[in-house]
């Protein structure tokens, strides 16, 4: 069905869980059939080994006959974009990609992720505005100095993109609870994402 790559987290599982347990790729894992993996930690070290066990899991998944779909929050993003890179060395089509404000910080992969491959027939990517008085008001939150990736999609493949202004947080489903406008912005991610991801047969709705 679906594998799915989490954000950027503690390396504690017992608290990176509590964090993470409403993201919108943790409801996207909900999904039956589907497999999550957690994010790399803030090094962002793990991110190639991650996109490893993601292309293996995806070809489980070809392997009994089912489309493969990807979707990955923050780093876990660039991991979903290099596991659809290995699945087209391997000669497999990835239904679809959903990307929550992907960026590739992270020095465990070479290959840039800019450029999302032409194996991929669908992708959706929200990501965070270039919004310089957000950013003003939130130099941290905003995460704005990070690198933004997935940019382009290669090939013939549809890819539908929207931009919304808020923190890093809040476009993978977790916003914070002080930044004004934090909890819309997160709500209308999930307004544009729900009904992208239902187009593909993914019978979620996600909330915050």
């Amino acid at each position: 069905m679906i594998v799915v790559v989490d954000g950027t987290g503690e390396a504690n599982n017992a608290v990176y869980a509590k964090e993470m347990r409403n993201s919108f790729c943790s409801q996207i894992a909900s999904v039956p059939g589907a497999t999550y993996f957690r994010g790399p930690t803030l090094a962002g070290s793990e991110v190639a080994a991650i996109a490893d066990r993601a292309a293996g899991a995806a070809q489980s998944l070809a392997a009994s006959g089912r489309p493969i779909m990807l979707a990955g929050y923050s780093r876990g993003g660039c991991a979903a974009i290099l596991a659809a890179k290995r699945l087209k060395s391997a000669g497999f089509r990835v239904k679809a990609l959903f990307l929550f404000d992907p960026v590739d910080m992270q020095v465990s992969d070479k290959s840039l992720s800019q450029t999302i491959p032409d194996n991929v027939d669908y992708v959706a990517r929200a990501r965070t505005a270039r919004d310089i008085r957000f950013w003003l008001s939130n130099p941290v939150k905003s995460r704005f100095y990070f690198y933004n990736t997935g940019r382009w999609l290669a090939g013939s493949g549809q890819f539908d993109h929207e931009a919304f202004v808020g923190s890093h947080g809040a476009l993978g489903g977790t916003p914070w609870p002080d930044v004004v406008g934090d909890a819309a912005c997160a709500l209308n991610v999930a307004a544009w994402m729900s009904p992208r991801l239902k187009a593909q047969g993914l019978s979620v709705n996600l909330g915050v």
